[in-house]
């Protein structure tokens, strides 16, 4: 379920037992402690030392940006540290489950210009990798895996012990590590499957190196949270300076957390890395484009929201963001037709109630320090067994008529709920999952390849967007690559598209930074021929848009383009020098 945004100070009024629930400590059985997202100015050193003295930890991850963790009962004490200027409490992220690679025109690329993925990085954020199968191994049998770095147990294994473990007959008593969740293998087979397999069943970046950063627990579940993505990230981007190789990262999760508009903690951090780091990051849309997450519609004195409640859920969570409307009231309508009554939220920060054989709780977090947008969280829960099945009302109210107050709201992702609680109306766009909503990343949704439509479940933008997104379209229905085991599976998804971009974003990363033929073509400018290159055939449909982007995935496309513009900007770079300074922040020289 989803937390309840930036304002910690909400917690204070909160009774100790919703705390759990909100947090969902009651629901995952993870420790009692909490672990936030902040915004730090000043050393890193000295807001370790306060908070410390507090009680806690703190990560620090470069550019402002921490993780703190406090035993929950303390988790208020964040308040007293001058350094930290922003807090946000963990989001929750779930993995979003003809040969692809033809269809994305890549094997020209292979033939023609000899590209393979050698000496680039791929780090995957996912559910882990199963080290073991033969895909991710070279031709003479030695790992192509440079780390696995589990992040639940702390526990981080290199090239050389797993290759250690391949040469035992007991390869799990040196390296404990599976994918039992099976999406982490797959996702990486996409993106760069090898070695002695049939040729069928090759990723795009065939001989690149390869990280992975496991999040989810062994066997448990398929969802991470925000802080953690956030460690994965440092933990890659310390990597690909520590082996200074170029680095592609791919991310399959995603979450509705949040106001879709890149101003979380989550999104500035991924925001901030990708402008500042030689990165390039390809994030999946998600799956939500006909789940029935998302509501939106102008308040006009009163605004009714349908919501249709599943079989056995335990919670929900309904976020609203709405303009900056002092006069809003909310009314809760159970499907027995009993009513909260009207609750005035510009009164209060925190509201809690019965309704029939459940309760609710509403807290209005007001705008952040980076945005103006309100936020404010309905929680339906239930004082015994699971919330009401059926119907469910929201009557939004405001009574100044002379403001034009309009409002999103988002339920938790298909992933986490019976996939029968949706809205009765739904808004299908507005359904990228975060943080496919950050401007300068590669966020990537789902078509069919077999028969040229979009995937219906492929994350939709905002109907006017800027910047637009998805930035591109990749194959994600049916696509075969490896499962734990030694075999190969078929899943589909926006998860099964973005590693088949990072793939082909890693033989771009090679044809520029490895082989010297460009060496800024990361980041920005690799997006650049990414989606001038994409395939744009189908003649009824007008380019960009919120649903196909900037067309299918064409890597030959985007090579070419770049062949057609590349000799005038080689000619920029040939009397340049790249320098590497701390952080790798890249001066360009001229003699």
């Amino acid at each position: 379920m989803a937390s309840p945004g930036g304002n910690i100070d909400l917690l204070k009024f909160i009774p100790e037992h919703v705390k759990y629930k909100l947090l969902n400590l009651d629901i995952t059985g993870e420790s009692k402690n909490v672990e936030l997202s902040v915004i730090y100015n000043g050393s890193a050193e000295r807001v370790r030392e306060r908070v410390a003295e507090l009680g806690g930890n703190f990560i620090d991850l470069d550019y402002g940006f921490g993780i703190v963790e406090f035993p929950i009962q303390s988790i208020n004490n964040v308040s007293l540290i001058p350094e930290i200027v922003y807090v946000e409490l963990p989001k929750i992220l779930y993995t979003t489950f003809l040969p692809s690679n033809q269809a994305s025109c890549i094997p020209q690329v292979w033939t023609t210009y000899g590209l393979t993925g050698k000496n680039v990085i791929v780090g995957v954020i996912d559910s882990g990798i199963d080290y073991t199968h033969p895909a991710f191994k070279t031709a003479d049998n030695k790992t192509r895996i440079k780390f696995i770095y589990d992040i639940g147990t702390e526990n981080i294994w290199d090239e050389n012990q797993i290759n250690e473990a391949l040469q035992s007959e007991d390869p799990y008593s040196i390296v404990p590590q599976r994918d039992t969740l099976g999406h982490g293998t797959h996702v990486t087979g996409i993106a760069c499957a090898g070695g002695n397999i049939d040729r069928k069943y090759y990723g795009v970046a065939y001989e690149s190196d390869i990280i992975m950063v496991k999040m989810t627990r062994e066997g448990k579940s398929n969802y991470t949270k925000s802080t953690q993505i956030m460690r994965a990230i440092k933990f890659l981007i310390d990597k690909g300076r520590d082996l200074r190789q170029p680095l592609v990262i791919n991310l399959s999760f995603s979450t509705n957390d949040g106001a879709h508009d890149g101003n979380s903690i989550l999104e500035r951090y991924i925001d901030t890395i990708a402008s500042l780091e030689r990165v390039s990051i390809c994030i999946a849309a998600g799956n939500e484009g006909e789940a029935g997450h998302h509501a939106s519609g102008i308040i006009d004195t009163i605004h009714s929201v349908v919501l249709n409640v599943g079989a056995e859920e335990k919670i929900i969570t309904i976020q609203l963001y709405k303009d900056f409307v002092d006069n809003l009231s909310l009314e809760i309508i159970n499907p027995m037709s009993t009513s909260s009554g009207k609750i005035r939220i510009s009164s209060g920060n925190y509201f809690e109630g019965n309704l029939g054989t459940g309760k609710y709780y509403i807290y209005n977090s007001g705008p952040s320090p980076f945005n103006l947008v309100g936020e404010v969280t309905i929680v339906l829960d239930s004082i015994r067994g699971n919330v009401t099945e059926g119907l469910w009302k929201i009557n939004i109210y405001t009574s100044e008529g002379n403001l034009i107050n309009q409002f999103e709201m988002w339920l938790p992702i298909a992933e986490g709920l019976n996939p029968n609680t949706k809205f009765f109306n739904p808004d299908p766009y507005n359904t990228l999952g975060i943080p496919a909503t950050v401007g300068n990343v590669i966020s990537v949704g789902s078509y069919n390849c077999l028969t040229d439509n979009i995937s219906s479940f492929s994350g939709r933008g905002k109907r006017l967007g800027n910047p637009n997104k998805p930035d591109i379209i990749a194959p994600g229905e049916n696509i075969e690559s490896a499962s734990p085991g030694g075999g190969f599976t078929t899943l589909s998804g926006t998860s099964m598209a973005a590693p088949q971009v990072a793939g082909s974003v890693a033989l771009l990363m090679q044809w520029g930074i490895v082989e010297g033929n460009d060496p800024f073509l990361y980041g920005e400018r690799v997006k650049y021929y990414i989606v001038k290159g994409a395939s744009r055939g189908r003649r009824d449909i007008l380019y960009p848009n919120a649903i196909w982007g900037y067309g299918k995935l064409c890597l030959n496309g985007a090579m070419e383009t770049w062949m057609a513009e590349g000799n005038i900007r080689h000619k920029n770079f040939k009397n340049s020098m790249l320098v590497y300074i701390p952080k790798d922040l890249n001066l360009n020289i001229e003699e």
